[in-house]
């Protein structure tokens, strides 16, 4: 149980940093896309979920960022099912959605490269809050390489922290992306 809510969590935070790499430039497509959020517990358990589902758009001034929650997976089919069906609730809220003002990205030029930390609104579970995503992007020829990462903190987000025979997740999720998109 805990397994999965840290893998919802960690989708949307995942999420949350691709959109923040890729509003460097008019986004026409996301490939290679790499979502993974990464739960820990007491005594050194952890564990990772991974998707390669993600959808990069622009609106109104924002990058945005989807990530369907559908397909996250961590390798262990019941973990994947509780994670889904009782701390998501994949069939309420489908995705997570980070969203990033462009004007506040670095748009390297090809063979460059930029970093920062940008301030994001994740939407997850139902609920929207401010994350500062950690960015780094490289300039290729079709377009920009890019990356980042974010914590999040599932209680922020109403789901439940997941408890499986006296064994707690820890709240905080680690989410990480990386994807290249099309653009200049």
């Amino acid at each position: 149980m805990a397994t999965r809510k840290y893998l919802f969590v960690a989708a949307a935070s995942t999420g949350l940093f691709a959109l923040s790499v890729a509003a460097y430039a008019a986004l026409s497509s996301a490939t290679d896309a790499h979502v993974t959020f990464h739960a820990s517990g007491p005594a050194g358990m952890a564990f990772e979920g991974s998707t390669t589902d993600l959808k990069v758009s622009e609106d109104s001034g924002n990058v945005v960022i989807d990530v369907p929650l559908a397909n996250l997976n961590t390798g262990i089919g019941l973990r994947d099912n509780h994670m889904k069906e009782k701390y998501l609730e994949v069939s309420k809220f489908p995705s997570a959605t980070l969203i990033v003002a462009r004007s506040v990205l670095k748009l390297p030029a090809k063979d460059d490269r930029a970093a920062g930390d940008v301030p994001a609104t994740l939407k997850l579970h139902g609920q929207s809050h401010a994350v500062t995503v950690h960015y780094e992007a490289k300039g290729v020829a079709a377009g920009f390489a890019a990356q980042g990462k974010f914590r999040l903190n599932m209680n922020d987000y109403g789901i439940s922290v997941p408890t499986y025979l006296g064994v707690t997740v820890k709240p905080d999720i680690d989410i990480s992306a990386s994807f290249n998109v099309t653009g200049s």
